[in-house]
């Protein structure tokens, strides 16, 4: 799961023209989000609709209902906060 979560850290990092970084030392919390450099989308944790499962994903910053673009754990989502 952290592989995964790494490999998805650094290709939505490397496809946005940004300076900022993130080390494999960091950690992101529920809660925490990083958004591209455009301010186009955003990765994080999520829950859909009234789920207890927590998701990995990027979905678009700017539009209002959260549309999820990708799904790191769809398989295995993780049941707790």
């Amino acid at each position: 799961m952290i592989l995964l979560f790494s490999c998805v850290l650094f290709l939505l990092l490397s496809s946005c023209a940004t300076l900022d970084t993130i080390s494999t030392n960091q950690v992101i919390r529920d809660g925490d989000t990083i958004v591209s450099d455009d301010k186009m989308f955003e990765l994080g944790f999520f829950s859909p609709g009234k789920s207890k499962n927590r998701y990995v994903g990027i979905w678009y910053k700017k539009i209002s209902t959260g549309t999820v673009v990708w799904v790191a754990n769809r398989e295995t989502p993780a049941n707790h906060r």
